[in-house]
């Protein structure tokens, strides 16, 4: 256990570490209830109808959907789920090769250290690629529902309690589905969890929608 540590701490070891340990307590937080799992997302250009398949020709060149930097955070299937999903995907492979590599290659000075961190991480995002493929589709597909229903008018059921200071979570039932939606209220204003609202605006600079008390 001491070595396990001691080579976690070592050398550029610790960035994985240190992500590694963030991933951890994010999670924690999470389950806890003390945040959802959105609270660290962030808007990326990313068409929601991309194809996250990969398609190999007899060359063995990869064809991506999207252009440029899009295209890229797609394929990697960034965006098309929690960011913080993917990353976790992307520590745990990223950590343990680098522990990997430092117990079998030993010490290396810096240069070298630093590129086989970057060979590492590298790796570490195709294998994150294969992992959360299955659960970028299932995102995806809820996305889709997500969009036929128009959250403007609904009642919804607080999960995260909701202040116009901070942002709460909000479950909207409507067609047979559910869908989640990132809540604010008006100055002064607590919806706390378990109670009822309605959502009466949409907030485009936050994309979180408005909401109030359901009395």
């Amino acid at each position: 256990m001491k070595e396990l540590l001691d080579a976690s701490l070592s050398g550029l070891n610790i960035i994985p570490t240190v992500l590694m340990a963030f991933v951890l307590i994010y999670w924690i937080i999470v389950i806890i209830g003390v945040i959802d799992i959105n609270t660290l997302d962030f808007d990326l250009d990313v068409e929601a109808d991309v194809d996250v398949d990969v398609d190999v020709d007899m060359d063995g060149d990869v064809e991506v959907g999207g252009e440029g930097l899009a295209g890229v955070l797609s394929f990697f299937n960034i965006g098309h789920m929690p960011f913080m999903i993917f990353l976790s995907f992307l520590v745990f492979p990223m950590w343990f090769l680098s522990i990997l590599s430092a117990q079998y290659l030993g010490d290396t000075n810096t240069l070298a250290s630093a590129g086989i961190l970057i060979l590492v991480f590298i790796v570490s995002l195709f294998i994150a690629k294969i992992l959360t493929t299955p659960i970028a589709k299932f995102y995806m597909k809820l996305r889709k529902e997500d969009e036929a229903v128009d959250p403007m008018g609904k009642r919804c059921k607080v999960l995260l309690t909701v202040r116009s200071d901070s942002i709460g979570q909000a479950e909207i039932k409507a067609n047979g589905t559910s869908i989640l939606i990132s809540a604010v209220t008006r100055d002064g204003v607590e919806i706390k969890k378990g109670e009822y609202a309605l959502v009466i605006d949409y907030i485009k600079d936050g994309n979180h929608y408005l909401i109030e008390p359901d009395e």
